[in-house]
């Protein structure tokens, strides 16, 4: 069965543009026309005493650049980590429910944390993922989005070794600050 498509929503559009992010983050790619499926991720804080939300980073990646990430991943990172996701969530139950419900709306997909349930509104730190083709977004166990506590939750089954490898592709190309770095891992593999 073919995912449901719509126009990439603006909460995925670039900040600096206002318009969809057009390469791909690891080999700069072209993504907006032709077949190429990509992700786009987004990591967000949000400062409660300010009631202010800030976008910490954001990319798109390739689905080639994307397996190869992930072939990075030690063999143990990537059981541990499927198996804590298999024992919270059921994403193809999650997908079929919002489907039913006739919901295209991807505020709806990423309303509160896949894993734990917490509304957005009420997490200090969130990251979106969501998969697209072209100027399109698929809806397909994506978008969803993943709060800070279960963001940690998955780093601490990561391997020193994943780890090493995720903290350098951060460095490389998200160009975090110091102060932020120790906080915001990213990416989540999806």
């Amino acid at each position: 069965m073919l995912p449901e498509r719509i126009p990439i929503p603006e909460s995925l559009h670039s900040i600096e543009t206002g318009d969809p992010i057009a390469t791909c983050l690891a080999c700069d790619a072209p993504l907006l026309d032709g077949p190429t499926e990509y992700l786009v991720e987004k990591g967000y804080r949000q400062y409660e005493a300010y009631d202010v939300q800030e976008t910490v980073f954001e990319y798109a990646i390739c689905m080639d650049c994307h397996a190869e990430m992930r072939q990075s991943f030690s063999e143990p990172s990537k059981r541990r980590c499927q198996a804590y996701l298999s024992e919270h969530v059921d994403l193809a139950a999650r997908t079929g429910r919002l489907l039913d419900a006739d919901s295209r709306d991807p505020a709806d997909w990423t309303r509160q944390c896949v894993v734990h349930g917490t509304p957005r509104d009420e997490l200090e730190e969130y990251q979106v993922i969501a998969h697209c083709q072209g100027d399109e977004l698929l809806l397909t166990h994506l978008p969803l989005l993943m709060g800070g506590h279960a963001i940690d939750a998955l780093v601490q089954r990561l391997s020193s070794e994943t780890l090493d490898d995720l903290g350098g592709f951060r460095d490389e190309h998200l160009g975090l600050p110091p102060e932020l770095k120790r906080d915001l891992q990213g990416p989540i593999v999806a």
